[in-house]
């Protein structure tokens, strides 16, 4: 009978009782490991650092920490860590926190920053140049400061953004993405693409950056027609027509990008210009 019992014969009702016995114990077990282990997620990384749970006894959580003052501290605040550990739980299972001197693992050593660079010396002195007198000095420190702060994002893969020259993570920059949907910009940027000369007065109504982003927006306006004329001029076979306007949008670009006035090409000049401009100008023409 008692080989039948065991390749599934009847139970007896011990056998039950300490199957669902066994099975009551391992749930409360698991409920019990859950708190313990959903402590830091209850409590934050902070916290979490200065306390272990150590055991649950009903419905009374133990939590060691490092000495009585870090105890009655955070015993004052209990009713915080229970309201969000239950919250985590999903429901109540602590009703309450005991907070006791234990052994909690010192934290490990947050790494230390890499040390900034060396400062960009000739372009702290080139950003003061303007400042005189007493403030000279406390100017240029500034300034070095905020070149080894350049320097540093450089090195760590940052570019100058187009618009302002200034490192930055996206190209442009954010500030200068901004600046650019301005409809004030964008007026003064139209008229930049005929008038390069008027680049000058611009600080004085739109301020620097904004100067800056409306250039940014007509050298690339005036880019795209180039590309498109010097391709007109190389299927027209060399129109007249073509390369004249090519050359005369050639000199806004060369104009714009030097911020310098308006001239006749010189070699330097369509030296700066994009590859496909430069062939079509220079082809059949001797140095100017």
């Amino acid at each position: 009978m008692s080989n039948s019992r065991r390749l599934g014969g009847p139970r007896g009702l011990s056998d039950l009782m300490g199957a669902t016995l066994g099975s009551a114990r391992l749930a409360k077990g698991v409920q019990r490991a859950r708190a313990l282990l959903l402590w830091p997620q209850a409590v934050g990384p902070e916290i979490a650092r200065l306390t272990r749970p150590r055991s649950q006894q009903g419905g009374t959580l133990f939590v060691e920490v490092r000495d009585s003052a870090t105890a009655h501290h955070l015993t004052l605040q209990r009713h915080h860590f229970l309201r969000r550990l239950n919250e985590v739980l999903g429901e109540e299972q602590v009703t309450e926190i005991r907070f006791g001197v234990g052994r909690v693992p010192a934290p490990p050593d947050a790494p230390r920053p890499a040390p900034l660079p060396a400062p960009d010396r000739e372009r702290a002195r080139a950003l003061v140049r303007d400042v005189g007198g007493e403030l000279h000095g406390a100017a240029l420190r500034a300034a070095e400061a905020v070149t080894r702060a350049r320097r540093w994002r450089e090195e760590q893969g940052w570019r100058p953004c187009p618009v302002c020259d200034e490192a930055s993570r996206e190209q442009p920059c954010r500030a200068c993405t901004l600046t650019l949907e301005d409809p004030n910009v964008k007026r003064a940027a139209r008229s930049l693409t005929r008038h390069p000369e008027r680049l000058a007065a611009l600080p004085d109504r739109l301020g620097h950056s904004g100067a800056d982003a409306a250039r940014f927006l007509a050298l690339a306006a005036l880019s795209e027609t180039l590309e498109l004329l010097a391709l007109e001029c190389v299927r027209g076979g060399g129109e007249a027509g073509y390369r004249e306007f090519l050359t005369e949008q050639a000199e806004l670009w060369v104009a714009l990008t030097r911020r310098a006035p308006r001239r006749p090409l010189t070699r330097s000049d369509r030296a700066l210009l994009p590859e496909r401009v430069r062939a079509v100008l220079e082809a059949g023409r001797g140095p100017a």
